[in-house]
């Protein structure tokens, strides 16, 4: 009897051993379902090596980016997760900035792209599976710390649903998926025989598999490539794990609960201080009016400051952020921060004009482009700042991710550095060494038809090189175009707009490539 009463004691214990992270949720079906999620996995590892290998920027970057989100829909669509409407701009969006990274040769801008693409595949997935709609910027970058975390940890899962799905799997049933392995095996000889004699009757045909064939068929290529595609499969995979633990809360703490008075004393004090500093800005720098101290001039007062300025400006859309989520509302706290987001667009505007005179002077320059750039885009954002003020239901977080998305496919659009080319050969009389040595030795492939512009006139070339044109070309070419970019007819995967544009105007110049 006791022996027995010992094990109806066990049985208890044993039904209620918890249940692994690896299985809990959605996870359950992809356990169960891990041949075809592995499978889908594999598949975008092998397209993202493809696309991605020795690649950074070729016509096959959006092609990758669109099997990325091809992927998601389909792993979403087995978990029986709805495409919500908002979807469909974050991939739009991603898909578009795809299209500009093979647009450019402008490697700080193809970095800036990579970075966006990860940013707005994580803000993708998180906003598949939560309810985002009124979180605020707080609760959103929290929660992507957060999710981020969750991704990491869940790089061992699929080791653990793999080894449950073989364990409890029927195996008689993926007899075919044996055979098709045992049909790629036996193609595999045929097709390397096939290749070399098709090889030998077309030339063309036998240059891309012998280039194809030195490249594959190398230990450290052969690794690179494992690495790559382990990279994409277990990525994929992992964000929408990550996203299956569901450690995220979907509802914000109210936290707006202390009184206002403190922070209408304080934001009051700001706020006279800022008005007193834009009466300055409004009749010394905009109106021109007033006495400068002794020895500053209109141009030097003009100059100074801007960086300042648009530290004060971002500082102070974080403080009223802040004001209006720890703080009960309060009209006369309302009207404070109106003042302040006033005050800010004064400065917003001072800060875009020092900018202005400060290039009108020294011309165009990539940071100038990103100050100003960014300046417009900080005047839109306080706009949804605004809004909240008196709206505190307003989506900020969703109006503050369109306007950046937008303003950044337009930026990337626009190719800064070919932009900053052409200001400044519009001012080519004014150029000092520096200038031509910014144009040819730093900026991009993304400059190159816009500097032979300004070279048509033989005299600018001799004002700043000591050698002659076709010296100029080779070291100018070596610089923009050959140390970045090797295309060949047996690799398409590289083609990329800027480079060719780059070498049709070198060919126009007579230069033989």
């Amino acid at each position: 009897m006791s022996e027995m009463n010992s094990m109806n004691s066990v049985e208890p214990m044993s039904s209620m051993e918890p249940v692994p992270a690896w299985k809990k949720g959605k996870q359950e079906v992809m356990t169960q379902q891990f041949l075809l999620f592995m499978g889908a996995a594999l598949g975008f590892g092998i397209l993202y090596t493809f696309c991605m290998y020795q690649n950074p920027n070729g016509i096959t970057y959006p092609v990758m980016i669109v099997g990325v989100y091809g992927v998601l829909f389909w792993m979403l669509k087995r978990l029986s997760i709805e495409w919500k409407r908002g979807s469909w701009f974050l991939a739009s969006a991603a898909v578009l900035l795809g299209i500009a990274a093979c647009r450019t040769a402008d490697s700080l801008l193809i970095m800036m792209i990579k970075t966006a693409e990860f940013l707005l595949a994580v803000i993708f997935v998180m906003h598949q599976f939560y309810d985002d709609r009124e979180w605020s910027i707080g609760k959103y970058l929290s929660s992507m710390a957060v999710y981020l975390c969750c991704v990491i940890a869940a790089a061992v899962y699929p080791f653990f649903q793999g080894k449950e799905f073989f364990r409890k799997a029927n195996l008689k049933k993926y007899k075919t998926v044996s055979k098709v392995a045992l049909g790629l095996a036996a193609a595999l000889p045929i097709l390397l025989a096939a290749g070399m004699l098709l090889g030998q009757a077309d030339a063309v045909f036998g240059a891309i598999v012998v280039h194809w064939l030195e490249k594959i068929l190398n230990v450290w290529t052969i690794l690179i490539m494992i690495v790559m595609t382990a990279f994409g499969t277990f990525g994929v995979y992992c964000l929408i794990c990550g996203a299956c633990m569901d450690q995220i809360s979907g509802e914000e703490k109210m936290v707006r609960t202390h009184e206002p008075v403190t922070a209408v004393t304080c934001m009051s004090a700001i706020a006279l201080l800022y008005l007193f500093f834009c009466g300055i800005q409004v009749i010394y720098l905009f109106l021109g009016k007033g006495s400068l101290p002794e020895g500053v001039t209109y141009s030097s007062y003009a100059r100074q400051g801007f960086f300042q300025l648009l530290f004060v400006a971002v500082m102070n859309l974080v403080m009223v952020l802040m004001n209006l989520k720890f703080f009960r509302k309060s009209r006369l706290l309302n009207g404070v921060l109106t003042v302040i987001c006033g005050c800010t667009y004064v400065m917003i505007a001072s800060a875009a004009y020092r900018m202005i005179l400060y290039v009108r002077e020294y011309h165009l320059t990539y940071l100038r482009v990103l100050v100003l750039w960014f300046l417009l885009l900080l005047a839109c954002l306080m706009a949804g700042v605004v809004i909240l003020i008196y709206k505190n239901r307003f989506p900020l977080f969703s109006w503050c991710l369109v306007l950046i998305s937008v303003f950044f496919v337009g930026f990337s659009f626009m190719r800064p550095e070919r932009v900053i080319a052409e200001y400044n050969v519009n001012h080519v009389k004014e150029w000092s060494d520096s200038d031509f040595q910014y144009m040819t030795q730093v900026l991009s492939a993304d400059a190159v038809p816009v500097v032979f512009k300004a070279l048509e006139d033989d005299a600018v070339l001799e004002r700043f090189y000591s050698g002659g044109k076709k010296e100029f070309l080779v070291e100018y070419y070596d610089w923009a175009v050959s140390r970045n970019y090797q295309v060949r007819s047996s690799d398409f995967r590289t083609w990329n707009l800027s480079f060719e544009k780059a070498e049709q105007s070198f060919r126009n110049e007579g230069m033989g490539i």
